[in-house]
């Protein structure tokens, strides 16, 4: 028996939902800490340049392949995600707005219509969070024929479904939502608007009355908050030369072109920040860094920063003047040891940083470093990672320096010759040390030369001839969607 919700059920509010992820212990029964939310897959179905591929995400991923393969195709998929669970309308996420601030002022790369690939109308991606009460599925399929609108989304629970969109009223922008309830009356549907990601709606139209309907909200807000917990990060260097309006709360934007207002801020509020982003710069820099400092003119509104490589007996260097790679690397290191609070995100701020963990997806990590660089960042990447206070998606051209550093999740991107399609092969665990020698960690083997494909439980991918996408409720009546071959 299914029975119709009431509009407006709750006032609208911040994700607070009946069951918080900060209730309880916490630690877990064994004694460790408590799992905070976090994507651990990522599955791109039908995105850009790829079809029916799963990407798992360790702590510290990174992409490999020469460009134009779809790397930076894969981070965008997550940032996609990301905008999403913020509650903003699909189109106002995808393609930007001047009238907001955060992540949402801009564009993501190629805005919406840039995300369809090519000859279709449609985007289709999933990820998996873990939780402590198991693996939460989110499924998301969205048209752009027509009004641009959610067509099919679900939530699963360990293999429950929690969560199922319906029928469809393109006209009036309104989709039947079907949730999990535990009492007498059964699950409960209503409509809501399909502009913008159900799931983002739910902490807003569930009441949280009975154990069922809290357990939805539980799992809607764990992802929510996992999904809003992503930074991109693509450094332009050709911005982050200018002089910075002084901003004592700056928080630094994917293209880092503050980053002289927030080295600033973190020098006068934060020296400990500071002196761990001092001490990561000088063991890449290719000669004796003494520190960095701020150089600032005008006074009042009107003052302005820039920041300064200390370079002892070689003078000091400007940001204005700075090469491409020092600008990038004092980008990566700023962002992997200061955290989310001098960042340009969005999180869930009702749940308690202990119970939150950034994702940052470093777009070109290497570019403008040399082998040593990169790999010093990496080695600074793991350390963070591995003490769980952030978790890092990056992309390389060439994978050497991240082999050099344990605890680095290598996955290669390549395009399939057949199709033009991007082919994510089969993680290494591979830490090469700086003697010699290749030793291997983890899965049964090496890819072979052609490369075998992988894909997550339950997401039908099979290398580079996946199956078709599905999922529970999928292909409902007007939700076919090609994806080609």
């Amino acid at each position: 028996m299914t029975s119709e919700a009431a509009p407006g059920v709750r006032p609208p509010g911040p994700l607070a939902s009946a069951v918080r992820p900060d209730d309880g212990p916490r630690h877990r029964p064994d004694g460790g800490p408590r799992l905070r939310p976090a994507v651990e897959e990522l599955r791109l179905t039908s995105f850009k340049s790829f079809r029916r591929a799963a990407l798992p995400l360790s702590p510290l991923t990174v992409l490999h392949g020469p460009s134009g393969v779809g790397k930076s195709n894969a981070l965008d998929a997550l940032a996609v995600l990301s905008r999403l669970a913020l509650g903003e309308e699909i189109q106002t996420s995808l393609d930007g707005t001047a009238s907001l601030t955060g992540p949402l002022a801009a564009p993501v790369r190629g805005g919406l219509l840039g995300c369809v690939p090519h000859g279709r109308n449609a985007i289709i991606l999933g990820c998996t969070v873990r939780s402590c009460a198991g693996p939460i599925r989110l499924e998301v399929v969205i048209r752009t024929d027509g009004p641009v609108r959610i067509a099919r989304e679900w939530l699963t629970l360990d293999g429950e479904t929690l969560v199922e969109t319906g029928e469809q009223d393109p006209a009036r922008g309104r989709i039947n939502v079907t949730w999990h309830n535990d009492t007498r009356q059964g699950d409960i549907r209503a409509p809501m608007p399909s502009s913008s990601l159900i799931t983002a709606q739910l902490p807003l139209r569930v009441a949280g009355s009975s154990p069922g309907e809290r357990k939805v909200l539980a799992a809607a807000e764990q992802m929510l908050t996992a999904l809003r917990e992503v930074f991109p990060l693509h450094p332009v260097p050709a911005a982050m030369r200018g002089w910075s309006r002084a901003d004592p709360q700056a928080r630094l934007l994917s293209t880092a072109t503050n980053i002289s207002a927030v080295l600033a801020r973190l020098k006068q509020g934060c020296t400990r920040r500071y002196g761990r982003l001092l001490k990561a710069v000088q063991a890449a820099a290719p000669h004796p860094l003494l520190g960095l400092d701020v150089a600032r003119r005008g006074s009042g509104p009107e003052e302005r920063l820039l920041a300064v490589f200390d370079e002892g007996v070689l003078g000091r260097t400007g940001a204005d003047q700075a090469s491409d790679g020092m600008l990038r690397l004092l980008a990566f290191a700023a962002v992997l040891l200061t955290g989310a609070g001098v960042l340009d995100v969005d999180p869930a701020a009702e749940v308690p940083p202990a119970h939150r963990q950034l994702t940052v997806l470093a777009e070109d990590l290497g570019a403008g470093l040399g082998r040593e660089q990169t790999a010093s960042l990496l080695r600074v990447a793991e350390e963070v990672c591995a003490k769980g206070d952030i978790r890092l998606l990056g992309a390389l051209q060439e994978p050497a320096a991240a082999r050099e550093v344990p605890g680095v999740e290598l996955v290669e991107c390549r395009r399939d010759p057949a199709t033009g399609h991007s082919v994510l092969l089969r993680p290494e665990s591979l830490w090469v040390p700086p003697q010699g020698g290749r030793a291997g960690v983890g899965g049964s083997g090496a890819p072979g030369a052609g490369g075998a494909g992988f894909g997550g439980a339950g997401s039908g991918v099979a290398g580079f001839d996946g199956v078709g996408f599905g999922g529970p409720g999928a292909g409902g009546a007007g939700d076919a969607v090609d994806l080609g071959a």
